[in-house]
Formats: structure tokens, C-alpha cells, sequence
């Protein structure tokens, strides 16, 4: 891997983060990998995504028992030159009360539909941002790992 190391890597992932809608997550069951798709919003002041999910998902079950997660946020490109995208991990948690409040005002901001919705809100804590831009350079990454 051939990290770019310039000061500004969370400010060029994060700006890519809030152009996009939706991220794949990844979480697994008794050493089974099981994947969903997920529209999201990105908390930048904390550095955590909101997504929201009904428990009774096959998915929401295995993250109240497995927090660790993963995932992408990416373009559909026809050309590996033109990959761009993000893989992430992070720590998922259902939010409750105030913070899933708080959260689902955030969320509904972006997505105004989600006020008819009444499926839960989590919280995905975000530990480390891998992007992939190939427009750059094939290969060349920008990386952020959480520091607290």
C-alpha cells in the first residue's frame, strides 16, 4: 500500500463521505460474514455514521451480540482506473432515547422519508477510513485511523 500523507486526509474522505448516500455493512455471525446496504449520514464533528435498521433484521441481531463492523461506500465504475471509494471499520451500537433522537433528527435532514419510518437508530463509530482513489495514481490511498 502507498499511503498519501498530506495534512488534509480527513478532510478529502470526509468531503467524499458527503457526497455519497449509502455504505455496505458487514458484520458476522458465528464466523459467517453477512452484508447489507444502508443509507447513512456522517457525523464529521464525531466521526460516526448514523444508519437506521429495524431490530428484527437478520443483520441488526448479529450487531447487538458483535459490534465489529466493516463496510464500503464506493462508485459503480467500468474502468479499475476510475475506482473510487472508501472501506471502513468501526463499532456499531443501538442508540436509544435522547441520542437516537438526536440521530434520526440528523438522519431525516437527509432523508425526509425517514420520518415515516419508525425502525431504530444506530451508531457506527468509526475506527479506521481507507480511500482508494485510482484517478490519482493507481494504488494511491489515504488513510485516517482514530486516535482516542
Amino acid at each position: 500500500m502507498n499511503p498519501i500523507d498530506d495534512g488534509d486526509v480527513l478532510d478529502k474522505i470526509t468531503a467524499y463521505l458527503l457526497t455519497r448516500t449509502s455504505l455496505t455493512l458487514c458484520c458476522v455471525d458465528q464466523n459467517q460474514p453477512y452484508c447489507c446496504n444502508c443509507f447513512y449520514v456522517l457525523d464529521k464533528s464525531r466521526m460516526v455514521f448514523y444508519v437506521t435498521s429495524s431490530l428484527n433484521t437478520h443483520h441488526a441481531r448479529i450487531m447487538l451480540t458483535a459490534p465489529q463492523v466493516a463496510g464500503t461506500i464506493n462508485e459503480q465504475v467500468n474502468h479499475f482506473l476510475q475506482i473510487k471509494g472508501v472501506q471502513y471499520t468501526g463499532r456499531i451500537r443501538l442508540l436509544d432515547d435522547e441520542e437516537a433522537l438526536a440521530a434520526r433528527d440528523l438522519f431525516c435532514q437527509s432523508y425526509p422519508i425517514a420520518k415515516l419510518n419508525i425502525a431504530s437508530m444506530w451508531e457506527i463509530t468509526l475506527d479506521t477510513l481507507k480511500m482508494t482513489d485510482n484517478r490519482l495514481g493507481f494504488g494511491k490511498k489515504r488513510l485516517w485511523c482514530r486516535h482516542d
